[in-house]
């Protein structure tokens, strides 16, 4: 961005954001790998509805140039940002943007036109400038790079008014990713923030067991998984006790890890699952146990497996049935080390009889492995 006196200014940062609305009506469909995506318009000459300015100062975004940014309320800068919403209709054919309008916007209900029948996530791009230099911006004087031309052989670097803002996307998300995003969180109207995965791995196998009366009994088939547990007494032994089991292969760590400098990479688990006795909010754990001594077709709490009650990871809860996550990334991190290639876990630990339900893979909502990466981002 070139200011009024002719500076030249980088911008402080970007904040892309996914969106979705009227999901239940128009699902979202995963991003294609390679898809391009244009908006806004490089030759623009008047406002656009796609694209907005702000300033921090102001009264929230507008399509048109004819405000001047103050300072922010701290007083420590001007500050000025360009949104950007990209096209979100997809004609289902093209991956490149260049000499073909392969994508279009939806309606306000987020319908799709039939020849752009694919719905995506929408993209916003928020471009935030700050600029404590100054004291006072006239959004209308900004200018804006343009693609530099050779001008007798020399490149030449050309500028445009505030209205040539606009925006390029190109999808390199992993396959996972994009995948979970669409239909892990946007099609549930969840927002899952920071919890998207590099790549993940469902449930291979879940069921759960029972002592007492139904000792011998095989729960494999079941769609609901049931957790109760009873430490008072005589014993938890001699209470009814129910644990759930679950077998997950591991997410391998990107090959290229070198690529992704400063980025942390976690493993969690994701479970659909609340207290189904009353609204007190109560801790599950998740024990560690052998992945090669069930199958979840035979395994009863006769045979089951052994464990101890040393746990990898606790999810605390109420009664609200709803996605959690519990950070395993140690455990997980180590099996790996020791040359596994799968992790199983009981799931117990509730210790005053209460039932807490978890969704099995049978439901739809599938307890799935996480790989997660992160990594921390000071704003300015």
């Amino acid at each position: 961005m070139k200011l009024p006196d002719g500076e030249i200014v980088h911008p402080a940062y970007i904040k892309n954001y996914y969106q979705a609305n009227n999901v239940t009506q128009y699902p979202i469909t995963a991003y294609p790998h390679g898809l391009q995506l244009l908006a806004g318009d490089h030759k623009g000459t008047g406002p656009n509805p796609h694209v907005d300015f702000m300033c921090a100062n102001g009264n929230g975004y507008t399509n048109t140039a004819d405000q001047t940014c103050g300072l922010r309320s701290d007083g420590t800068a001007v500050q000025f940002n360009i949104g950007v919403m990209f096209p979100d209709c997809w004609d289902g054919v093209n991956l490149k943007a260049k000499g073909t309008n392969n994508a279009v916007y939806s309606s306000s209900s987020g319908q799709c036109p039939a020849d752009h029948p694919v719905k995506l996530a929408k993209i916003n791009m928020n471009i935030a400038y700050v600029l404590p230099q100054i004291t006072s911006l006239k959004v209308s004087d900004i200018q804006l790079s343009l693609d530099p031309q050779m001008i007798n052989g020399v490149l030449t670097p050309l500028w445009g008014s505030i209205y040539t803002a606009h925006g390029d996307f190109m999808n390199a998300w992993t396959d996972d990713a994009t995948k979970f995003m669409a239909d892990r969180c946007m099609n549930y109207s969840m927002d899952c923030g920071t919890n998207i995965p590099y790549s993940y791995y469902d449930a291979e196998a879940d069921t759960y067991v029972s002592n007492q009366a139904d000792s011998d009994k095989n729960f494999g088939s079941a769609s609901t998984l049931l957790v109760q547990d009873d430490w008072n007494g005589a014993g938890r032994d001699q209470n009814k006790q129910m644990l759930a089991l679950m077998k997950f292969k591991i997410p391998a760590l990107p090959a290229n890890i070198d690529d992704y400098p400063g980025v942390s990479f976690k493993y969690k688990i994701r479970v659909y699952d609340g207290n189904t006795t009353d609204n007190t909010a109560v801790s599950i754990f998740f024990y560690p146990t052998d992945d090669n001594a069930w199958d979840e077709n035979t395994v009863t709490w006769n045979n089951k497996p052994a464990f101890n009650y040393t746990a990898d990871g606790s999810i605390y809860m109420d009664n609200v049935q709803q996605f959690r996550y519990v950070d395993v990334d140690k455990a997980v991190c180590a099996a790996i080390k020791a040359g596994k290639t799968e992790v199983s876990y009981y799931i117990g630990g509730e210790r005053n009889g209460r039932t807490i339900t978890v969704d099995a893979k049978e439901s739809g909502k599938t307890p799935t492995l996480m790989l997660i990466g992160y990594q921390n981002v000071v704003e300015p």
